[in-house]
């Protein structure tokens, strides 16, 4: 060849080289592209595997700074202002072009690897996906505080995480809307069921008014509860002023939670462990910006609830000729 022949003869390599190389980018972008639409359909259609956006100061120490006191020096009124004005954003129901509450549950209670999820009132992992879609035949989405007392299908409080967990779809309907206590408390323990269905964990009870979560989850249903409390006073748009009481069925507008005096027993019987404290921070920095102030400072609960009266015997239940409430105490 020609000196001429050659310099062509290297351009050429050098072009078609430069395609390969281009035609390997494309064909990587496209797999990649492919492997996230797969990942996205395998959660059910929901975002919870793409990056969440992140919220500022969820940390522990930022996110009280802005009180005038410490955090246990704080009135209710001012813990209140500062978790309802840092709930940054609301999550939709069901939704399928945004993140909703089953992308919100998947990112908050499944394991390290993603693929398992744990029901609270099984106190087991099952399988993360799929969920339920409406056969009951898998786990769907729980109220802690339950939508017919008081939590509306439209405001915040529908689908604040604080108070939304897994649970078997089965055990889910068992538990209803019954307000939390052990058996013998406000019915007659001949009524008792326990365990309260054959997917719920062996420590739990039903009866006609009341449901007993598994002890380890105890205190984290019940600081999901006064989190409610403390956060919605009716304020938001299509929102009650939710009210925790022995006697809930007192409470204006169908929106009382019982029962509180065995929801403090409970907080302090089974305190915050690493795994709520995490799931806490989670919530704050990715999903809503607001962080439960009970399960930071579990002190601030007879602060502003009171202690816990005598449990009733034989089906009793509390006197409810006084205030609905202990009074809270204002430091």
């Amino acid at each position: 060849f020609s000196s001429s022949d050659n310099f062509h003869r290297r351009v050429y390599i050098y072009i078609v080289i430069l395609l390969l190389a281009s035609l390997l980018v494309l064909l990587s972008i496209k797999m990649r592209l492919a492997l996230s639409l797969i990942l996205f359909i395998s959660s059910g259609g929901g975002s919870s595997l793409v990056s969440s956006q992140p919220f500022a100061n969820c940390d522990l120490s930022s996110y009280y700074s802005t009180l005038q006191t410490s955090p246990l020096q704080t009135s209710r009124d001012d813990m209140h202002n500062l978790i309802k004005t840092t709930h940054l954003h609301e999550l939709p129901y069901t939704s399928s072009s945004q993140r909703d509450v089953w992308d919100g549950l998947l990112a908050t209670d499944t394991d390290i690897t993603g693929q398992l999820i744990h029901l609270i009132y099984g106190d087991k992992d099952v399988a993360a996906t799929p969920y339920d879609s409406g056969s009951c035949d898998s786990w769907n989405r729980e109220h802690i505080w339950s939508r017919s007392r008081g939590v509306g299908d439209s405001g915040a409080d529908n689908t604040d995480l604080h108070h939304m967990r897994p649970a078997d779809c089965n055990v889910n309907s068992v538990r209803s809307n019954k307000y939390f206590a052990q058996c013998g408390t406000v019915d007659a323990l001949s009524s008792c069921t326990s365990p309260a269905h054959t997917e719920a964990a062996v420590d739990t009870q039903k009866d006609t008014k009341s449901f007993l979560p598994p002890a380890s989850k105890r205190g984290d249903v019940a600081r999901a509860i006064l989190y409610m409390d403390l956060r919605y006073d009716g304020d938001d748009t299509n929102t009650e002023n939710l009210v925790v009481s022995d006697c809930p069925e007192d409470v204006p507008n169908g929106a009382g939670m019982g029962y509180l005096s065995q929801l403090l027993q409970w907080h302090l019987d089974d305190p915050p462990d690493e795994g709520e404290r995490s799931r806490n921070g989670e919530v704050c920095a990715n999903w809503q910006g607001n962080r439960n102030p009970f399960v930071d400072y579990p002190e601030l609960a007879a602060t502003y609830f009171g202690n816990p009266s005598p449990l009733p015997q034989n089906g009793a239940g509390y006197s409810c000729s006084g205030p609905t409430t202990p009074p809270p105490t204002n430091p």
